[in-house]
């Protein structure tokens, strides 16, 4: 296609966004709070609203016929990105940013910025819908849409064509009864309502029941007549039946003569908005708990170890006295209570662990070698070793992780112990330890061919204080803070087992440490 075919199309383009005037005309054109304008194919201002003139400074005649690059700073402009915008709105139908952005005067403002492209009947791309929002100030919607500005030469059919095209706002009409005369694709993708389903309804419809009952939609009318506009935001009901958040703006619209003949009512959808401020506000509680939980054992344990020492003491000081006096059965009291007195201080000792581990979720990471650390761990466990027979096999496919030293040793070291621990005595103990690459994780792999678990054992596994073998000494807390040190570097620990078979532990460590 030649230069001269090009321009023919781009003024071809430009007439069929230019035709007559409608009421759509006036709500575009008084809007403040959203610069909302069209571009040709090529990026050229084709029109311009007072919303528009207030965000970035330029009047209609100063911009018009402009490239829109002129609002985006050198280096933007350098990187091409205005092109890029317009490229992806053309092939995704729609394109959202938020940025840096120039005004006339050279200062810079924080913008959103939605960009539809905009066909015409035969589906040919004829420019674009450009919506900018001035988010400096994370300012909602507070001003009104106003009157029709004469200025404005915005046709019916171009103001529709914007107006239908922008999807993350049900922007819509309503007249003076309160019933839907006007739709957008926003407003259908947001309420799912199509237009045929919903104009010449009532806009209650939208509203839950006690809503209606309190007759809050006409109260609405009623207050952004007399204030000039109405903003409020609540449960809004969906076709469906589901509810969302909304935050809605509603605004009275006067012809020329200043007669009242409808409202402009623009609602977004800020569920999710609404849904993640509670998930924070549960977190901060759920962390507070946690805070007080570990601070609360910290404390039982540091002020139960002098009892504990003073109990020894006395039981110590009884042994000696009793001497060679004391009859089996009082010997056997005596060893009953010195076990116990060790297993509640071993208990103490595992509680404070465990908040340790909780509370340095923080602990910094390195380059650590798997090899270095298996060979480590095999020296301290080197008689574990001799005494279970155990057959051991590296197969480390990844050789190195950016990880807390510690942390590793201390999950290498408890998969190992265990495979020994609960070994089978029907054939010799074979234990494979591997590492590879698995999208985005690098997995630690044990596996061994001892007594293997039940899928309900599986299911408490991870449990605190939880055991299932009392044949060997264990506390019952080292898959527990396996678990919790992994998830707390994003991670994961998986098991598979058969009884009798044996089981196998995957630890997922992300390869971008958090």
């Amino acid at each position: 296609m030649s230069k001269t075919d090009d321009e023919n199309l781009v003024k071809e383009n430009n007439n069929i966004l230019k035709n007559s005037e409608s009421v759509y005309k006036l709500m575009v054109e008084g809007v403040r709070d959203y610069a909302i304008f069209m571009l040709d194919t090529t990026g050229k201002i084709l029109t311009w609203n007072i919303g528009a003139e207030r965000i970035k400074g330029y009047k209609a005649e100063e911009i018009i016929g402009r490239h829109f690059s002129a609002f985006y700073l050198p280096q933007a402009i350098a990187d091409k990105f205005p092109d890029y915008e317009l490229k992806k709105a053309r092939e995704d139908g729609r394109f959202e940013d938020e940025g840096w952005r120039l005004r006339k005067d050279g200062s810079t403002f924080w913008a959103n910025v939605v960009i539809t492209a905009i066909f015409n009947e035969e589906h040919r791309h004829i420019g674009f819908s450009k919506v900018t929002r001035d988010l400096t100030e994370r300012k909602k919607l507070e001003e009104k849409l106003i009157r029709a500005n004469k200025e404005m030469y915005e046709s019916e059919e171009r103001s529709r064509l914007l107006i239908e095209g922008i999807r993350d706002y049900a922007i819509f009409m309503i007249g003076t009864d309160g019933h839907v005369t006007s739709w957008n694709i926003g407003a259908e993708r947001i309420t799912g309502y199509t237009s045929e389903q919903i104009i010449g309804r009532h806009f209650s419809v939208f509203y839950p029941p006690q809503a209606i009952a309190d007759r809050f939609p006409d109260y609405e009318l009623k207050k952004a007549k007399e204030n000039g506009r109405f903003e409020d935001e609540g449960w809004r009901l969906r076709k469906n039946g589901s509810t969302f958040w909304a935050n809605v703006l509603i605004t009275p619209i006067y012809n020329e003569q200043n007669r009242l003949i409808g409202y402009s009512k623009i609602t977004r959808d800020l569920t999710e908005k609404v849904r993640n401020e509670e998930l924070m506000q549960k977190n901060k509680e759920l962390h507070k708990i946690n805070t007080d939980l570990d601070n609360f054992i910290y404390t039982a344990s540091h002020d139960l170890k002098a009892p504990i020492a003073n109990l020894q003491g006395l039981i110590a000081v009884l042994e000696k006295q009793l001497n060679q006096k004391a009859s089996p059965a009082e010997k056997k009291i005596l060893d009953l209570m010195n076990v116990s007195i060790e297993n509640l201080t071993q208990t103490i000792a595992n509680l404070t662990e465990i908040t340790k581990v909780q509370k340095d979720v923080e602990q910094s990471a390195e380059t650590i070698s798997f090899k270095e650390i298996l060979h480590q761990i095999k020296l301290d466990v080197e008689q574990q070793l001799l005494d279970s027979g155990a057959i051991l096999e590296e197969n480390l496919a990844v050789e190195d992780i950016e990880f807390n030293r510690a942390y590793l040793r201390s999950i290498l070291y408890n998969l190992l112990s265990n495979a020994m621990k609960f070994r089978s005595a029907a054939r010799p103990l074979h234990i494979t330890i591997s590492t590879y690459a698995e999208d985005a994780y690098i997995v630690l792999s044990v596996k061994d061919n001892g007594l293997g678990l039940t899928e309900t054992q599986q299911a408490k596994l991870f449990s605190l204080f939880k055991r299932f073998h009392n044949h060997v000494e264990g506390s019952g807390i080292g898959l527990y803070m396996i678990k919790r040190i992994i998830e707390n570097k994003n991670g994961r620990i998986e098991v598979a087992s058969k009884p009798d078979v044996g089981t196998e532990f995957k630890v997922f460590f992300p390869k971008k440490q958090p």
